[in-house]
């Protein structure tokens, strides 16, 4: 098995176990996150030493800062409230694996599958239109981006699937290249 296909499977297994996670209990433990943070930079310094094309790119500096891009990127909508903390390092996570090149591509078709999945809670769970038309809202009233964060949540999604959806479709469909 090469090191790139080993990598991949190995991402996949931490996003399944990530998304998971977040279907049981809508939680990601940290020790998850640094654990495959870990793996993705392990694997990567085995790529570069053996003279593998690493899935992140080129240079040691590669996870470091697909990881910093993911987290930026996912940042403003923690701080809005809109999304988990544990969301925001997964995606960091993600781009360690991936690398920057990628990342932002993951991110986009993330938020897409994201918003596809907002769509299917608010067709099939009571309660939770009204809830997301008071928050719009709020938000509407509150003026600049994440002045005023929202008090309480429509519906807790399991961002993670949307992640995990939004990253593979990354790797089969990347943007630019």
């Amino acid at each position: 098995m090469s090191l790139r296909i080993l990598t991949l499977t190995l991402l996949a297994l931490w996003l399944a176990g990530a998304a998971l996670s977040d279907l049981r209990s809508r939680r990601i433990a940290n020790r998850w996150l640094l654990a495959g943070t870990g793996v993705a930079l392990t694997l990567h310094a085995l790529a570069l030493a053996g003279d593998a094309e690493p899935l992140a790119g080129q240079g040691w500096w590669a996870p470091p800062s697909g990881a910093l891009l993911g987290l930026l990127l996912m940042l403003p909508l923690y701080l809005m409230g809109a999304m988990g903390a544990a969301d925001v390092k997964l995606m960091a996570m993600v781009g360690a694996f991936i690398g920057p090149a990628h990342v932002a591509t993951a991110v986009l078709y993330s938020l897409l599958a994201g918003g596809l999945l907002s769509l299917c809670y608010l067709t099939n769970r009571n309660g939770v239109l009204p809830r997301v038309l008071a928050n719009l809202r709020t938000l509407h009233q509150a003026g600049p981006p994440g002045s005023t964060p929202l008090s309480r949540s429509a519906a807790r999604l399991p961002y993670a699937v949307a992640i995990t959806l939004g990253s593979a479709a990354a790797l089969l469909w990347p943007l630019g290249q």
